[in-house]
């Protein structure tokens, strides 16, 4: 989605579900100590470090069909 109208135009038509396995997508592309930039597991430094891991979370999402994908936040929330 692009912005929030479109966002509740798609809520309005059909069921969207929010999930995901972020941490173990991520896990997946074995990021090293230095991706995480010495602050091993802090996932959310690959945002800075490693966009490109992020960014091809995100398209593996997108490739299946899902309607939207959240920001790598684990510690934010």
């Amino acid at each position: 989605m692009n912005n929030g109208a479109s966002f509740r135009q798609a809520m309005s038509e059909r069921v969207i579900v929010a999930d995901g396995a972020m941490g173990t997508m991520l896990q997946a592309y074995d990021p090293t100590l230095d991706d995480f930039d010495g602050h091993e597991g802090c996932n959310e430094v690959l945002n800075v470090t490693r966009p490109d891991i992020v960014r091809g979370v995100h398209d593996a999402y997108f490739a299946v069909g899902v309607d939207c994908v959240e920001t790598n936040t684990f510690g934010a929330n």
